[in-house]
Order: C-alpha cells, then sequence, then structure tokens
C-alpha cells in the first residue's frame, strides 16, 4: 500500500522533515538539476522524451517528487485526499523506477560502454573525447548515480514495501508505453537508437522476450532483497 511515513517508532527529522522523506526531495530537486543542467550545457533535452534512459531519469525523479509531495500535503497542508493520491502514484512507480534504473546502469556500464569505446571508437582523438564526455557529470548521473539514487526508498530505506503484481504490471504497461514510442514513431523516422529492437529482424522477437523476462527476474530479486525472511531460498 502507499505509505507517507514511517508506522511505529518517530522516525529521525532532518529539519523538521523525516530523513526518508527528506532524501526524495534531495532526490527530487537533483533529478530537476540535472535535467536544467544538460538544457544549459548541451542545449536540448530532447532525449528525456524518447530515450529509455531519459524515461528512466525522468521516472526516478517524478516518483521522489510525487512520494515528497505525498508528505507535504499531508502533513503541513493537511489535504489527505490530494495526498493520498500522491502518495498513491508516487509508490506504483517504485518498481518501474528501480527496475529501469538497474538495467540503464547494467547496460551501459557493461555492454555499450566498453563495445562504444574498444570497437566503435578509433584509438586517438575521438576515443579520448568519448571518454571525457562519458566520464563527465551528466553521463556519471544518468548512467551510474541513477542506479543508487532510484534504489532509495524504493528497494533501500525505512520505507520500503514488497512489490505486488500491480507494480510488475506497471512496470509492463511503461515498457510498452515505450515499445509503442520506439517501434511507431521513432523507428518510423530512422532514430534507431536500439538496433537490437529493430522489428525488421527476428533477433527483435528474443530481445522483446528478453527485456519482458528480465523484467519478472529482477521483481523476485527485488523483492527476496526487501523481503528475504519471505522471498528468500529456503
Amino acid at each position: 500500500e502507499p505509505m507517507i511515513s514511517t508506522p511505529g517508532a518517530a522516525e529521525e527529522e532532518i529539519f523538521g522533515i523525516p530523513k526518508s522523506i527528506a532524501y526524495d526531495l534531495c532526490l527530487f530537486l537533483w533529478g530537476i538539476f540535472v535535467a536544467v543542467y544538460a538544457k544549459i550545457n548541451m542545449g536540448s533535452i530532447w532525449w528525456l522524451f524518447i530515450s529509455f534512459t531519459g524515461w528512466s531519469w525522468s521516472l526516478l525523479t517524478l516518483r521522489a517528487g510525487l512520494e515528497f509531495g505525498a508528505w507535504a500535503t499531508s502533513s503541513i497542508l493537511k489535504k489527505n485526499t490530494v495526498a493520498m493520491k500522491l502518495a498513491f502514484w508516487g509508490s506504483s512507480l517504485r518498481f518501474v523506477a528501480v527496475t529501469n534504473a538497474s538495467i540503464v546502469c547494467a547496460v551501459w556500464n557493461v555492454i555499450l560502454l566498453p563495445v562504444i569505446y574498444f570497437v566503435s571508437m578509433p584509438p586517438g582523438e575521438k576515443r579520448e573525447n568519448f571518454r571525457k564526455f562519458n566520464f563527465g557529470f551528466f553521463m556519471t548521473n544518468i548512467h551510474v548515480l541513477n542506479f543508487p539514487m532510484a534504489a532509495v526508498n524504493t528497494v533501500y530505506g525505512t520505507r520500503i514495501r514488497v512489490f505486488t503484481m500491480s507494480d510488475l504490471w506497471v512496470g509492463y504497461f511503461v515498457l510498452g508505453l515505450y515499445s509503442f514510442l520506439y517501434f511507431f514513431v521513432m523507428d518510423r523516422i530512422g532514430m534507431h537508437f536500439y538496433p537490437i529492437l529493430c522489428p525488421r529482424t527476428a533477433f527483435c522477437v528474443v530481445s522483446i522476450a528478453g527485456i519482458l523476462g528480465l523484467k519478472y527476474y529482477l521483481f523476485l530479486k527485488w523483492n527476496e532483497l526487501i523481503s528475504p525472511d519471505t522471498f528468500g531460498a529456503k
């Protein structure tokens, strides 16, 4: 169920805000700051709307903002009906936020980065420029820090909860939305960000099945981490 505050013993506070809620506020503000940084220094943030990485960053930022907003609306404005709605939507994004962030972090750093750096980039100035760009402030945030940020208050912290099948279906729904954008818009105009998902190849079916299976695998593993006594190996 949605959570607005920690049940039981009072939670430690930071400037009058429960610590876990303060973390969500910091995550929300940091997510916005990184997007603003990208706009100022790169001139465009169109990637937020069409790349899986951009969706991942947006979801972890939105999740934190909604859950902080739920607490603020309930505790400060005393608008409990609105607070419960915000808490519901924020809680609903927990699984998809941490799962998408973990996929982005793992796929980029373990697979794509080595292939681009050692295979696609010739030695010399281009490879060095790519290295500097990849380990710069912006790329480090969206490809490395994104995972620990998304894990806070979703699979690690004092306000975590076990994921349910509803969370898994939300994850599949968001994946379906992005797939619709990719197959029927981006692919049509020649924006082939992910060749393994090209619908004109038979390998596309294997890729999609693998992604669906990975979502379910992570669903099980997150619950083992959250509640090992209930979901851990017997």
